[in-house]
């Protein structure tokens, strides 16, 4: 593979990431706004800094699986959805 090949391959990763960095951060986002918590108030009961909740918030970066668990947990949400959101498969009963 050439190194255009490589270039063209990492870009289009590139691209797909941002998207789908973009759209956990929306959903993050709409999760927390609906519940009424800031993002002060998020980092503290995740133990992390607010620029980190913020950096999430706005899919700079995007929260550990940790995170996600105990946002998902306290808030309510299923974990799948506000990760992929996809709603989960349903269970047989």
């Amino acid at each position: 593979m050439g190194r255009h090949s490589q270039t063209i391959g990492h870009l289009e990763r590139s691209h797909d990431d941002n998207a789908l960095r973009r759209a956990i951060a929306a959903r993050l986002d709409r999760t927390l706004q609906k519940a009424g918590v800031s993002s002060a108030k998020a980092a503290n009961w995740l133990d992390v800094s607010e620029h980190d909740v913020q950096f999430w918030r706005r899919g700079i970066t995007v929260p550990p699986l940790h995170a996600f668990t105990r946002i998902a947990r306290t808030l309510d949400v299923d974990i799948h959805w506000l990760c992929t959101g996809q709603s989960p498969a349903p269970q047989a009963t």
